[in-house]
């Protein structure tokens, strides 16, 4: 598959697969598979606001982007992209850093370790003025090769 195709294909999934991540309005920024890493960024509006009175996101809001980047970067360790499926979170952690003010969230995921069942990300999360705001890491359960769990 080109990396144009694989962009494509991930930023479907990211962005119109997931309703969560479409009402979320994250979007795809860069991808570059070989070194395990993917960006993405969340616009920051009104609904995300977790403390109104200082205009800081909500924590949940910024754990999903976590969530969605770390997911993502994961799959881009997949042979197929199909097989994405069979990846689910089994642990996260998130230390927020800074409150998370602004209009955007941009969130840089990095594979750190691929094995055969676990895929372990960090991800840094950073405002528009480039502050980091969180840092995360997430680990996921990666089925066997060729299916998914039982069910």
């Amino acid at each position: 598959m080109s990396a144009t195709q694989l962009n494509l294909d991930l930023k479907t999934m990211l962005e119109e697969m997931i309703p969560f991540n479409k009402l979320l309005g994250v979007r795809l920024v860069s991808t570059d598979p070989e070194a395990g890493r993917l960006v993405l960024e969340m616009p920051l509006r009104e609904e995300l606001i977790g403390n109104a009175y200082r205009g800081i996101v909500h924590g949940g809001a910024m754990s999903a982007l976590i969530d969605a980047a770390a997911g993502g970067a994961a799959a881009l360790q997949l042979p197929d992209l199909r097989e994405a499926v069979a990846v689910a979170t089994i642990d996260m952690r998130v230390d927020y850093l800074e409150p998370g003010r602004g209009d955007l969230l941009t969130a840089d995921a990095r594979v750190m370790r691929c094995g055969r069942r676990v895929i372990v990300v960090r991800i840094d999360v950073s405002d528009a003025n480039g502050t980091l705001v969180a840092i995360g890491t997430a680990t996921f359960s990666r089925a066997p090769q060729g299916g998914a769990d039982k069910q």
